[in-house]
């Protein structure tokens, strides 16, 4: 299935302007927090940075949801690249010898806003590029070397910020997002999904955010993947960079090294578990939802054990037993909505996901922070820990969830067709 998918030119241009863009965004966000929790050695405000990260995602969610099943996904997709190149270019004249955090944040705020419309847009265009049977493998393969580079990401941020500075990585940045917006172009689009979203175009915007969120409610198995990711996001915070870089430091005892160890172990399992996704295609697409109730579980109690222990060494055990199964959820839930939800729609629906996951992000990553400069910083893992194990109970308790399943694709109910006028899938 690999050979057959990288013989479709446009999945794999697809593929490697996701890897461009991806890495570039993490290299940036993880050089500023390093510098900003060196220079103010406040875990509250490297936090800032999850709040440039995340806010743009809640103040534009529903609009990009919107213009994403608008407008022609590639020429999205291609703008978007476009305006990360510019904002890049742009800090780098304001720059100066001292990192100013202001600036650090703005520039991270443009980078999500400009996100915000890219994910949904890749995601959603993703489906008419390979066939439904393939969905599984080419998220698989996507997710999998997007580990790649968020662990090459976050292993040479911290270091080329400290050996080179930041000026070096802003640099960097503008190529990539000019190789990413290069490497669309050669995309080509289905031409009947292109007539559908031409003839969107004279419908209010106001009126497709409401259709969506319409089709939304009605659709009882995105509904449930969404809640479960919004719920699941509260306790994702303890592993924003500024806790986990306070939990190495004062849990741990060690270096700012091990944080970067850390992350390069969890997302190195992820690569592994992506892998094992593509080998075990088929019987995930038999049980999706099960891995992701099994998943939710397993967060808690690993997040338990890291929690308690004072061990480094144990400590990257559990980020490398942290990372497969997690793979493993990721590829089958994006793998789910995009063979369950109809294309006219996709862009909201992921939209949406998008926007309450980092909604609940942002405020628990701040809430946390704040505690983290309070109380031990173990007790806020463990209140994560108790997090997790309420989702993982919201999950098993999903009808929805226990009977999903990919092959054969899930029938859509009649009133959830019926809410889009018709559309064919």
């Amino acid at each position: 299935m690999y050979l057959t998918l990288l013989r479709k030119g446009s999945f794999v241009f697809l593929w490697l302007a996701q890897i461009t863009s991806t890495f570039a965004v993490q290299l940036y966000k993880i050089g500023v927090v390093v510098v900003i929790f060196e220079q103010t050695g406040s875990t509250l405000q490297a936090a800032g940075v999850l709040v440039a990260t995340s806010l743009p995602y809640v103040l534009v969610g529903q609009l990009a949801g919107a213009l994403v099943d608008r407008y022609p996904r590639k020429r999205m997709l291609i703008g978007v690249a476009l305006a990360q190149a510019l904002l890049v270019g742009v800090s780098t004249l304001l720059m100066g010898e001292v990192l100013n955090i202001w600036l650090a944040y703005v520039v991270v705020a443009g980078l999500s806003l400009t996100d915000a419309f890219y994910k949904p847009a890749m995601l959603s265009l993703l489906p008419t590029l390979v066939d439904k049977a393939a969905l599984v493998h080419a998220n698989s393969l996507i997710h999998s070397t997007n580990y790649a580079v968020m662990a090459l990401g976050y292993g040479l941020g911290g270091i080329m910020i400290l050996q080179f500075g930041l000026a070096t990585i802003v640099a960097i940045n503008l190529v990539l997002f000019l190789l990413a917006a290069l490497l669309v172009t050669r995309i080509v689009v289905v031409p009947g999904l292109v007539a559908r979203q031409a003839r969107k175009n004279a419908e209010p915007i106001w009126r497709s955010i409401r259709s969506g969120l319409a089709y939304l409610r009605q659709h009882d198995l995105a509904r449930s993947l969404i809640t479960m990711e919004f719920l699941e996001h509260w306790p994702h915070a303890i592993w924003t960079a500024a806790l986990m870089l306070a939990f190495t430091i004062e849990g741990f005892k060690v270096g700012e090294e091990f944080f970067g160890y850390q992350n390069a172990v969890y997302f190195g399992s992820n690569i592994i578990g992506a892998a094992i996704a593509v080998a075990f295609a088929s019987r995930l697409g038999k049980r999706p939802g099960w891995v992701i109730i099994i998943n939710a579980l397993l967060m808690a109690l690993l997040t338990v054990v890291y929690a308690l222990t004072a061990n480094i060494w144990l400590a990257l055990l559990v980020m490398l037993l942290y990372g497969l199964p997690m793979a493993l959820r990721d590829v089958a839930q994006d793998s789910l909505l995009q063979a369950t939800i109809k294309g006219e729609v996709l862009g909201r629906v992921y939209a949406t996901r998008q926007m309450l996951a980092n909604l609940a992000f942002m405020v628990a990553g701040l809430l946390l922070a704040g505690l983290a400069d309070l109380i031990p910083i173990r007790a806020v893992y463990l209140l994560g820990a108790g997090l997790y194990f309420l989702t993982a109970f919201y999950a098993l308790a999903q009808a929805s969830l226990r009977q999903a399943a990919l092959l054969p694709a899930i029938p859509e109910p009649a009133e959830v067709a019926a809410t889009l006028g018709g559309f064919e899938p």
